[in-house]
């Protein structure tokens, strides 16, 4: 081999190991700084649909370097998958079964097979679609396909199936708001002083805001036994319409709701799961 060409590889094969180091050092960066939510053992990645199940699912892929098996469930439904240098090499099993997928487990996904990204794409997106909740365990590697075999990257099958996956992830307050959603009939959002947001009819939370709010928040702060750190209240009686309000308290956040009082348990479990 001609020693120029020797020294360009080199120089092309250490520019891709820069990159490569550059990319897992933000990886890294970004876990260290992300709040995670756990249940059972399993990382809670997409809830309420916050992020799309399909972006949190590659947002995984694209942060594991070392070889690892990952269960994503829906319910009761688990796909796992084997992934390994932020790519996906393929899908193990689903359990239960869920149709005839028999030809794409086991197999190393390629550019050079469409059919099977288009099956692989078409089975997450029917388990994923319409889910509340997606969880991913990461367990020890398993023995699949070969080592020359590197499967697809993130970033690749986020082009192949037209997934955005640079979605920003919501603040925590945000995302409990676009969580439930659907037990609001009202919400004013405030952070450090500032109306961010508001929906639906506002004229009572905005009251409350205006003459109580900072009130509330000197006496709950001189409790012998306050302690700061996200808080859900429930305000009985604090609108004249016999409307029920509640005060969400987290860091420069503070949104006031009119919520359903059907859903208070449901309000109450997604607060924890989010926030603690």
């Amino acid at each position: 081999m001609p020693e120029p060409y020797q020294r360009r590889l080199i120089d092309e094969l250490g520019t891709q190991l820069m990159s490569d180091m550059i990319a897992l050092a933000q990886k890294l960066n970004a876990l260290a700084a992300r709040d995670d939510v756990f249940e059972d053992g399993a990382r809670v990645i997409s809830q309420g649909g916050v992020p799309a199940p399909m972006t949190a699912f590659l947002a995984v892929v694209d942060e594991t370097v070392l070889e690892r098996r990952l269960d994503f469930a829906v319910g009761d439904v688990v796909v796992s998958v084997i992934a390994a240098g932020r790519r996906l090499r393929g899908m193990i099993a689903v359990s239960p079964a869920a149709g005839d997928h028999i030809d794409l487990f086991g197999k190393t996904l390629s550019r050079q097979e469409p059919a099977m990204l288009d099956a692989a794409f078409a089975l997450l997106t029917d388990i994923f679609t319409g889910a509340a909740r997606l969880t991913v365990r990461s367990l020890p590697a398993e023995p699949f396909g070969s080592g020359g075999e590197r499967g697809i990257s993130a970033s690749g099958l986020a082009e192949i199936w037209q997934i955005d996956i640079s979605e920003t992830p919501l603040p925590p307050m945000s995302r409990f708001l676009r969580v439930n959603e659907t037990a609001f009939s009202a919400v004013l959002l405030v952070s450090a002083g500032d109306i961010l947001a508001t929906y639906g009819d506002i004229a009572g939370l905005q009251s409350i805001w205006d003459t109580q709010v900072d009130a509330f928040l000197r006496a709950q702060e001189s409790l012998p036994n306050h302690q700061d750190g996200p808080k859900l209240i429930c305000l009985e009686g604090a609108l004249d319409d016999g409307n029920t309000a509640a005060l969400a308290l987290a860091g420069d956040d503070v949104a006031l709701m009119v919520y359903d009082p059907a859903k208070l348990g449901a309000l109450h479990a997604s607060w924890r799961s989010i926030f603690q």
